[in-house]
């Protein structure tokens, strides 16, 4: 009887001891070079391989060369003239959207895409770019066995449809699997590059030449900031605003976002006591609501103008981000309706436009294996990984201000379906409740803004807070770790990668394991005082005045400036 027990307790420790490693055991090296797909961060260039301004760089080159101060007074005059003479006191709008339009669209106009959706004077990315990507291809960098994110880039113009690009990219990857000796690559993209992999899989899937696919915080799957501004809805909340300036400020010191080096500190300190005493007051909700009331009426006269004029609105990729029920009013907004002469000056544009509605926007939100990305998994063998960021306060002018994100894209969106807290709140706890006597407690995380179990993908999904999207270093190692070997997973945990991480408060270019001892919320959030009372009343006017004390006394001994 002895024995017997012996022998059984051996095999249960054997068993035992073999279950411990178990994913150790199954996860292997696995030799897939990685073609990295950048978003807007690739320069758009001029026929001469000049870098061009694109967006809203208001002091761009024209075609005149540099504006003048001259020039942008006499452009100004020109908006506001109708402005203030016929929409104001009469409440007519066109003639403002049309002066907007003309003034703005020749100093962008090297930006826009033309009437068929193509670029116009030959923009785009440069030749001798795409030349030297393409020469790098025919080189094995994997020789060693081991390939990097950066090793293969593949370079392109990101304001075209994305179809556009997808015969050029399967061209690269049969390169550099004729290179490498590899059957497969492995694809990540950043932002827009994400629009590419879903067109190409979209058309070449089938061919099963990619193995593994890392979409970090894309736009592919939709951006609420996008939809919202393309489909006119904007809103305004003083909260979000106050928020949205303190996390500008935290990020343009850290060289990412809006830059605000060279301002003095305490100029912008004194600029947040007084947004903070006029939010506590009431005061600031008030300007917005009126801001808000003149917005309802000139916005079908200002969007379509800025978007155009600027060439966002233009921009096929970009379309990518709608969400299918605000699609027709965003076109309508922009192009006019149907019939209408701007729509039909653009309906070669308007045309690539519905082929990524029809093809991404509608397939992505079909169930089951209808679904596009479904399809690419389960059909074409695809392994997906998301990464998506959150904790940071979207553009403090579109309705879905409070859905948390990257500042870019939401997290609902860049994690294919995360539920998620309003920026400033947590999960109800009866959900969580809920969901940990589910089972589904792993995926709640740590400080309770985040659930991961409605996730598309959520066993590869993993989630960076307080994020900005213009970083990058974060998901290098994460990127090359689940393309280079198998198993990977966020429940693994293998190389001590949690599925929830959060951006080291020292450095913003790392990012650690999320636990209940440094998952607080970003100072931006912090210092934002969320409901009015006496007491938070007069701790900002006594900040404030404490402040104004301060500024005086610097100005007048000249420690200022």
């Amino acid at each position: 009887m002895k024995k017997t027990l012996a022998l059984l307790l051996a095999m249960l420790m054997l068993l035992g001891a073999a279950a411990v490693p178990a994913f150790a055991a199954t996860e292997k090296h696995e030799k897939c070079p990685i073609i990295f797909i950048a978003g807007s961060s690739v320069d758009i260039c001029d026929a001469e391989g000049n870098v061009i301004s694109t967006g809203f760089d208001v002091l761009t080159d024209d075609d005149e060369g540099d504006m003048t101060k001259e020039d942008i007074m006499e452009s100004a005059i020109n908006i506001l003239l109708p402005f203030v003479i016929e929409g104001l006191p009469k409440d007519k709008w066109d003639n403002y959207g049309e002066a907007l339009y003309e003034e703005l669209a020749p100093i962008w106009d090297d930006t826009q895409l033309d009437g068929d959706g193509n670029a116009k004077y030959g923009t785009g990315v440069s030749k001798a770019e795409i030349e030297k990507w393409d020469k790098n291809a025919d080189k094995n960098h994997g020789s060693d066995g081991n390939f990097k994110l950066r090793d293969y880039d593949f370079r392109y113009d990101w304001r075209l449809s994305p179809y556009d690009h997808v015969d050029r990219l399967h061209e690269y990857i049969k390169k550099i699997i004729k290179s490498t000796g590899c059957s497969q690559v492995a694809l990540v993209g950043r932002c827009l590059g994400g629009n590419i992999i879903t067109a190409y899989l979209d058309k070449y899937g089938s061919e099963k030449l990619v193995k593994k696919v890392v979409y970090d915080e894309v736009m592919s799957n939709g951006s609420v900031v996008i939809n919202d501004c393309f489909s006119g809805k904007i809103a305004f909340s003083d909260k979000h605003v106050q928020a949205y300036l303190l996390e500008s400020e935290y990020y343009g010191k850290q060289g990412e976002g809006i830059d605000l080096i060279g301002v003095s500190d305490l100029l912008l300190e004194l600029a947040e006591r007084l947004f903070d005493l006029l939010t506590q007051t009431g005061a600031t909700q008030g300007i917005f609501d009126g801001v808000y009331d003149l917005y309802e009426r000139l916005y079908e006269a200002f969007m379509p103008a800025m978007l155009r004029a600027t060439g966002i609105g233009t921009w096929v990729s970009y379309w990518s981000s709608l969400c299918e029920e605000d699609f027709d009013t965003a076109l309508d907004l922009i192009f006019g309706k149907k019939g209408t002469q701007t729509r039909e000056e653009n309906a070669g544009l308007i045309a690539k436009i519905e082929t990524v509605r029809e093809r991404i926007v509608k397939t992505r939100t079909l169930k089951g294996e209808a679904n596009l990305y479904n399809r690419f998994s389960e059909e074409y063998g695809v392994e997906i990984g998301i990464i998506a960021g959150y904790g940071l306060v979207n553009p403090p002018i579109i309705e879905s201000v409070d859905e948390t994100g990257d500042i870019v894209v939401d997290v609902k969106n860049a994690s294919f379906g995360a539920t998620a807290a309003g920026v400033f709140d947590k999960l109800p706890q009866d959900y969580i409740d809920k969901q940990i006597a589910a089972g589904k407690g792993k995926y709640i995380s740590p400080d309770g803004k985040i659930d991961a179990s409605t996730c598309m993908f959520p066993a590869t999904t993993w989630f960076i807070k307080n994020k900005h999207h213009d970083t990058f270093n974060q998901i290098r190692d994460l990127s090359e770790y689940f393309t280079q070997y198998s198993n990977v997973t966020a429940d693994s945990n293998n190389r001590n990668v949690s599925r929830f991480l959060i951006v080291d408060k020292n450095d913003i270019d790392k990012a650690v394991n999320m636990t209940e001892d440094n998952m607080a919320d970003g100072p931006w959030l912090d210092a934002v005082e969320q409901e009015p009372t006496k007491e938070t009343m007069l701790a900002a006017l006594m900040r404030f005045f404490t402040t104004i004390f301060k500024f005086l006394t610097d100005l007048f001994t000249g420690k200022l400036f």
